[in-house]
């Protein structure tokens, strides 16, 4: 019976490792497509919210994901970055994938996560990666160790053109 319990046990946690990995065909449904939508992030200035109208491209190719961004209202911030999915598939970029959910009709969600600063102070950051057929998303809220002050930092918000 102990036997059966700790393979029991230990296929669990062999399928919740599983469902948190990624690999580059969880974003096949992204490659060559164009979005165009909103960035919202709070100025660390004023902590104002700025919002500024946003187009990107994304393609995929091998484990790179690759988001051409294009602001149109300061176009001085427009670029491209690449995010490489870890041969294991547990980092996403540098950032730990501790959460993934499929869904029906090309529903994403992965929730990432990392330490870092953000405004000069100690901070997790958690990421929040939303995909469906016509809709992506990514949030970014900072959790800052020496308070229990969290914030969202930043969204970006597309839809599917």
């Amino acid at each position: 019976m102990r036997t059966i319990l700790l393979l029991a046990l230990a296929f669990s946690i062999n399928a919740l490792n599983a469902q948190t990995t990624l690999t580059a065909s969880d974003f096949k449904n992204l490659d060559g497509t164009s979005w165009k939508g909103n960035l919202m992030y709070v100025n660390y200035g004023d902590g104002r919210e700025v919002k500024l109208r946003t187009t990107m491209q994304l393609k995929i190719k091998g484990n790179k994901i690759s988001m051409d961004t294009q602001y149109t209202d300061e176009p001085s911030a427009n670029g491209t970055d690449t995010i490489k999915i870890s041969s294991d598939g547990k980092y996403l970029g540098k950032e730990e994938v501790i959460e993934k959910e499929v869904g029906e009709n090309g529903y994403l969600k992965i929730v990432t996560r990392y330490e870092g600063k953000d405004n000069n102070r100690p901070a997790i950051m958690t990421k929040t990666y939303l995909i469906t057929e016509n809709t992506f998303s990514v949030s970014k809220e900072v959790s800052y160790k020496d308070t229990t002050e969290v914030l969202i930092r930043n969204k970006t918000s597309y839809t599917k053109l």
